[in-house]
């Protein structure tokens, strides 16, 4: 069994979590500035996300809002904003899990289960709820 078939549980137990907004900036840090615990978090980030959209077990409106995620931000953001969902939420996520954090990475980029709701758009950034309207000519994901 692939390790992503629970994906979709952890966005629902996720969904009750408070998300943080990803930061704004477009800046790039220096590498050397980092430290080695937000360049592990960075490379298991990027490795999820790349398994998460290869993989037959996530569903294609979770891989559509991952994908438009990527598009409008940096992997740094994205990376950040689940460490800060998990620093909120002591002992409810486990960053061993990794159907858990491709959860916290759906919930911060705006999916929500239900599919008809505005912020499961695709492309649209992460935001605090209410979620605002989705851009215009956003990627349509993969």
């Amino acid at each position: 069994m692939n390790k992503y078939a629970f994906a979709g549980a952890a966005v629902l137990l996720v969904g009750t979590l408070q998300s943080p907004a990803l930061a704004q900036s477009k800046q790039a840090t220096p590498l050397a500035s980092l430290t080695q615990e937000q360049k592990d978090h960075g490379v298991e980030t990027f490795q999820l996300l790349a398994s998460a959209m290869q993989s037959p077990n996530v569903p294609e409106k979770i891989k559509s809002v991952l994908m438009g995620c990527m598009y409008e931000n940096s992997v740094g953001q994205i990376s950040e904003a689940v460490d800060g969902v998990i620093k909120d939420n002591p002992g409810k996520i486990d960053r061993t899990k990794p159907e858990q954090v491709v959860g916290v990475i759906a919930r911060i980029c705006g999916y929500t289960p239900d599919a008809t709701a505005p912020s499961a758009a695709p492309g649209k950034k992460p935001a605090t709820p209410p979620p605002a309207a989705p851009k215009s000519g956003a990627p349509k994901g993969r």
